[in-house]
């Protein structure tokens, strides 16, 4: 579908909108901060000073994938910005992008203008995925990465030229490198090709022979790096703290309050099911019984398969590994590719209804129940951001950490802990917030896991370094996965230091 003089103001207008939303309150409030934010910005910062791939704890950097901290760096050598500040412009980049190129590939595929309009609406006042663009992660790029894909996938299926072929190639290389879950947009392209490519299938065997080498090479060197240095692929990993079928729970719970009021009943939640399902159900019937004319597999088959694959990707390796359980965030990669498959759908069904002699009145009603979902959707945004505003920031950038009074007393006393390591219960709280590198204390089980870890393992690689550690430990902090104080005091000696508001701070020694 050509896109008009309006539809090309309107994307650009919605592509600032949604990048100036991001700079808004990253610059008043600064970019929020979790553990993982913490792991990007201090790799950035090593890689910008020349130490290589290392963590805020002086491990290797090797749990996630390179690419989000390589460009804070690149960021912090060319205009000498810190990726802590950094991080809040590269966000608002590629959120202005993300909303940019899902207009264009939504304009290519919906005939209906009003609708194009909801859904790129909709992508910019979604607060799921809102949120993840105010936090230092690599989720924004990586959604980036995959709408690119998508949009010059698209030219591919249409033109089937070497150019288009080598886009779709990078994109889909830089996607592997910026989350280990990217991998799956291997088998989703190599599949994508031979289905839906233009070539001849002599030609889409060598297609698809080019895909695999641009794609793996890079991320290979990166996995034999990781080998290398800690004798592991991707990190050390352990058993998962969840079934396959509370993962699938967890999934569906997940993606139907993308769509559904937030707070629901189970009878609430029952009866929207079924009403999905059943308009889901009608809308299969209605498109298979035009296929013909509607041709709906071949314009979104690529979509998705990406989303049925990345699915099942999380789904089984959830089940099988440990990691955060499934939520906004793990799932935010399907976010658009379903907001926009869900109005693709919406668009064929109402075109075929509009054949109707008073299909027009079905139209506008269908249009008019959308924006009232929208203005639910709204709501909840801004209600969300009401939120951040009196946080003042999110989780590590947010006041409350700020003003955590072991923080103050770290800051204060600048020359304290000079002699010994630091060890924590929040490790990085103390690094981001203090500028001191500190290492966890000792783990009891593996992250997310009923692994058990021996508490004298971790002790040894405490008294290797030294037989003294400071041990700065944060109260009123959940992690079942440490050993508690009562716990270490039974191994090990501490001496308090300091007692504060919000925590102490511990010289740590053997009995």
């Amino acid at each position: 579908m050509r896109n008009t003089i309006f539809h090309k103001i309107f994307f650009t207008i919605a592509g600032l909108t949604g990048a100036g939303i991001i700079i808004i309150f990253t610059s008043r409030y600064g970019i929020g901060l979790s553990p993982d934010s913490v792991s990007y910005i201090s790799a950035a910062r090593h890689i910008s000073e020349g130490t290589g791939f290392i963590n805020y704890d002086g491990y290797y950097f090797v749990l996630q994938a390179p690419l989000y901290p390589l460009l804070l760096a690149a960021f912090d050598k060319i205009f000498l910005i810190d990726p802590l500040i950094s991080a809040g412009y590269l966000n608002a980049f590629f959120m202005g992008l993300t909303v940019y190129f899902s207009a264009l590939f939504l304009r290519k595929k919906l005939d209906s203008s009003p609708l194009v309009v909801l859904a790129v609406l909709t992508i910019i006042i979604f607060f799921a995925l809102l949120k993840l663009f105010l936090i230092a992660l690599s989720e924004p790029l990586f959604i980036l990465l995959i709408i690119l894909y998508l949009y010059f996938f698209d030219f591919y299926a249409e033109k089937g030229n070497l150019l288009s072929l080598i886009i779709i190639s990078v994109v889909s290389s830089l996607i592997c490198l910026t989350r280990y879950a990217g991998v799956i947009i291997i088998p989703a392209g190599l599949i994508s090709i031979i289905i839906w490519g233009k070539s001849t299938y002599k030609e889409k065997f060598g297609h698809s022979a080019i895909y695999l080498i641009i794609t793996v090479i890079p991320s290979g060197f990166w996995i034999i790096r990781n080998y290398i240095l800690t004798g592991t692929f991707t990190g050390q990993r352990a058993l998962s703290s969840y079934t396959l079928t509370e993962n699938i729970q967890f999934y569906f719970n997940t993606v139907l309050k993308w769509y559904m009021p937030v707070q629901l009943s189970t009878v609430q939640l029952f009866l929207y099911t079924f009403i999905l399902i059943a308009v889901a159900f009608s809308g299969v019937v209605l498109i298979y019984k035009k296929r013909k004319e509607l041709t709906i597999t071949k314009q979104l088959g690529p979509m998705l398969l990406f989303i049925l694959l990345y699915s099942g990707l999380i789904l089984i390796s959830s089940s099988t590994t440990a990691y955060d359980r499934i939520d906004n965030r793990i799932l935010s990669p399907i976010m658009i590719p379903m907001v926009m498959l869900t109005f693709a759908v919406f668009d064929k069904i109402l075109k075929f209804i509009l054949k109707f002699p008073k299909g027009i009145i079905i139209y506008v009603l269908f249009i008019a129940g959308l924006i009232f979902w929208m203005e639910n959707q709204f709501v909840n945004t801004y209600g969300n951001f009401e939120y951040y505003t009196k946080q003042i920031g999110w989780e590590y950038g947010s006041k409350k950490w700020k003003d955590n009074t072991v923080i103050q007393y770290l800051n204060d006393y600048k020359q304290f802990g000079m002699k010994y390591l630091f060890y924590s219960n929040v490790p990085e709280a103390v690094y981001i917030l203090s500028n001191r590198e500190a290492r966890w204390s000792p783990f009891k089980t593996f992250y997310n896991s009923p692994q058990p870890i021996s508490l004298n393992k971790s002790l040894n690689k405490i008294w290797r370094v030294n037989d003294k550690a400071y041990l700065v430990w944060f109260y009123n902090v959940n992690r079942d996965f440490l050993f508690t104080l009562n716990e270490l005091q039974k191994s090990v000696k501490l001496e308090k230091i300091v007692q504060l508001k919000d925590g102490a701070i511990y010289l740590l020694s053997k009995n």
